[in-house]
């Protein structure tokens, strides 16, 4: 395992942990994308500035990054750009790059045919139990399997309900180099549990 694989599962860990002790903290799954960016820029390799070839400084650590790849929600409709809820930067990817190309909000300046990030997360926060979750898991999923573009893929749903839970994955191919997890905090006659499944 890697350093900042490492890292990334004692981010996630601390975030599971947060979770467990004050679930009442999380209204929506926002609040896991700051939490996640808040714990990840507390370490110093991923606060820290790189440059790119034309002078500009930034850090590997992104929200709401842009994908490669095109997808579409449904049947019919145009292929758009997706976006990963919080993308991590190969430092030597912005070195080696035009800032342009780092931010990459236009997809003819896109650095294709490279594993440009070294790791991308999907969150999802379950309130109540709906079968539309499951779309979003599962889009969340395919997002993550055409990324070619990253190395590690983690989808990380969170729930504070188990009334009515539901497979989320029944019948989802969910491929081996994706680490794919499900957290759930409940109260039952007063006392708290947790359940943490990795598929």
């Amino acid at each position: 395992m890697s350093i900042l694989q490492k890292q990334i599962e004692e981010t996630i860990a601390t975030i599971t942990n947060q979770f467990h002790r004050k679930p009442y903290n999380f209204f929506n799954e926002h609040e896991f994308h700051q939490y996640c960016y808040h714990v990840f820029y507390g370490k110093k390799d991923f606060s820290n500035q790189y440059t790119t070839l034309d002078g500009k400084k930034t850090n590997i650590l992104k929200p709401e990054y842009p994908s490669i790849g095109l997808f579409t929600r449904k049947p019919g409709n145009r292929p758009t750009r997706a976006h990963y809820d919080i993308a991590i930067l190969r430092p030597k990817f912005i070195e080696n790059s035009n800032y342009i190309t780092v931010v990459n909000r236009d997809a003819k300046f896109s650095s294709k045919g490279t594993v440009n990030l070294a790791a991308a997360l999907e969150f999802k926060f379950i309130v109540k139990h709906n079968k539309e979750y499951r779309k979003e898991i599962a889009f969340d999923i395919h997002k993550l399997a055409k990324a070619d573009e990253v190395e590690l893929k983690y989808s990380l749903t969170f729930s504070n309900t188990i009334d009515g839970e539901m497979d989320y994955y029944r019948g989802l191919t969910i491929p081996e180099d994706m680490d794919v997890r499900y957290i759930a905090v409940w109260e039952e006659n007063g006392k708290k549990s947790i359940r943490v499944r990795e598929l």
